[in-house]
């Protein structure tokens, strides 16, 4: 018994404090879009449940989202709430659809700055729509966030979720001090019962589109999500297999009267982080999650909707992609640009279009930068001809052609994990001649990721622009330029070194230059 218990305690572990963390944002999620506090317990309860059974990442903590809670906003002011959940009946139907069709590997295509616009613009929808419950009761809503910042400031138990601490702050002091009205109120939770009748069928035409934006949307959020938690575990994910079960999830919460559902990085990572290695994990936040509505229902009941938009509207701040904007004066206009439109469009359209827009914006950027790329150019080593003095069995070459764009980021980090069996590697970019920011991102969290499998990294060849964006984009800084290397012979002699002599010291990562 005991050799089982700590087989499981991780998950046990995990499971429990995901379900904390699920049960207010599950009720914030649920009152901001207009459709009730229950309907976000059952996308989160039977949702997220579905979603862990037959999903492709075993950590993965699906619920209902913010960014997704935005959407649901317009669709139910518009089409009433049977017509939120034919629409997420019909999103969990496509991402059926594309996992079947093995399109799951789509989002690793998609340029960092497209990415980081719609994070930046589905964060401040994600603000505004916390606002009118926020300015209700403003005394509970300034406590609430105060005990959250509070609880980040001096980190009282780091197993426990800061947004419980405001959470119950909030209610304490409504409880003892203000008396407002403004609270959850009565939940007619019971088992669920099919909603199917209450869907207006006579508008499927018109929800398509709303359909694919919710689609778009959750195979986004939990497909990055499992990468994620990927760079976690060590294991990873089956993304075809994950787009079933995040569809599979959508269609149950959808026919019981839930949100629409999506894998989250803020749920899976301190799922991970306490201890989650397995689906089992997953599961049991379902289940304590059900539980503790069923037990704290009465307590639940109580808690001021300020609280709950104080949660939220800290949750938005923390969801924004703050180190995109702190590269934007590093990286080209262009970046910055496409980010910016991204995130605009997210605000004033509609994600999907926002989506289609960069991408189109960025594969103009690379077709521009192909144009005035150099060609033909002459080296003075062929391969590895010229540094084969430092040949040895366990150090590999990799040498990578051809401009490393957005495009073929994916190709490169395969190409690259599969050929690399070496202890030290070294990759040389001598004919790289252009790499735009998403492949500079790419390449370091590549390097990354094989040294937290135990091996070395060395890069060299490095041209002028190569250089310049990794230095800009804070690659070098990372990776420390005793490792990135102008010239492809200095890579391969320290690399030759690290393999001939052992660890060696190395250069502190935040050195702006290239050795």
């Amino acid at each position: 018994m005991k050799k089982w218990w700590q087989h499981v305690r991780g998950d046990v572990m995990g499971g429990a404090t995901a379900a904390i963390v699920a049960l207010p944002l599950g009720l914030a999620f649920g009152i901001a879009s207009g459709a009730g506090a229950v309907a976000g317990l059952y996308g989160s309860v039977f949702g997220g449940l579905i979603a862990a059974i037959f999903g492709g990442c075993g950590v993965q903590i699906t619920g209902p989202t913010g960014a997704m809670t935005v959407v649901l906003v317009r669709i139910i002011g518009q089409y009433g709430i049977g017509g939120m959940l034919l629409t997420g009946a019909l999103a969990g139907l496509m991402q059926v659809v594309l996992g079947l069709l093995r399109l799951g590997g789509f989002v690793k295509y998609l340029p960092q700055p497209v990415i980081a616009g719609f994070t930046n613009g589905i964060s401040i929808l994600f603000f505004m729509t916390a606002i009118g419950d926020a300015f209700e009761t403003l005394p509970i809503t300034i406590i609430t966030i105060a005990a959250i910042l509070l609880a980040m400031a001096m980190r009282w138990n780091k197993k426990i979720p800061e947004s419980l601490f405001g959470l119950t702050a909030g209610l304490v002091i409504n409880e003892l001090f203000i008396h407002s009205p403004h609270v959850v109120g009565d939940l007619s939770f019971h088992l669920p019962r099919l909603a199917i009748s209450s869907m207006p069928f006579n508008e499927v035409g018109h929800l398509l589109m709303p359909a694919f934006t919710i689609c778009l949307l959750g195979s986004i959020s939990a497909l990055l999500s499992a990468k994620v938690t990927d760079g976690m575990t060590g294991i990873n994910h089956d993304s075809n297999r994950e787009l079933i079960g995040q569809g599979l999830g959508n269609l149950v919460s959808s026919m019981i009267g839930g949100l629409p559902v999506s894998g989250a990085v803020a749920r899976s990572g301190i799922n991970v982080l306490n201890g989650g290695r397995t689906r089992l994990s997953s599961i049991l936040h379902a289940v304590f999650l059900l539980l503790m509505v069923l037990v704290l229902g009465p307590v639940v009941r109580r808690i001021p909707l300020a609280s709950l938009a104080a949660i939220l509207m800290v949750a938005s701040v923390r969801t924004a992609d703050w180190k995109s904007l702190k590269l934007m004066p590093r990286a080209r206009w262009s970046y910055g640009a496409i980010m910016m439109i991204t995130a605009v469009l997210t605000v004033v359209k509609d994600l999907a279009i926002a989506v289609i827009v960069g991408v189109l914006l960025a594969g103009i950027a690379v077709l521009v930068e192909m144009a005035f790329s150099p060609r033909g150019r002459i080296f003075s080593h062929k391969s590895i001809a010229a540094p084969v003095i430092f040949l040895h069995p366990d150090l590999e070459v990799i040498a990578l052609h051809g401009p490393l764009f957005f495009v073929g980021v994916e190709n490169t980090r395969h190409l690259v994990m599969t050929l690399s069996e070496k202890a030290v590697l070294v990759l040389d970019l001598s004919d790289v001649f252009t790499i735009d920011e998403t492949g500079a991102l790419a390449l370091r969290d590549l390097v990354m990721q094989i040294h937290r499998e135990g091996k070395s990294v060395y890069i060299g060849g490095l041209n002028r622009q190569p250089a310049r964006m990794l230095i800009r984009m804070g690659v070098v800084g990372n990776l420390g330029r005793f490792r990135v290397c102008r010239k492809l012979e200095i890579a391969m002699r320290r690399a030759y070194e690290k393999v001939s002599q052992g660890d060696m010291e190395e250069c502190v990562p935040g050195s702006v230059g290239i050795a």
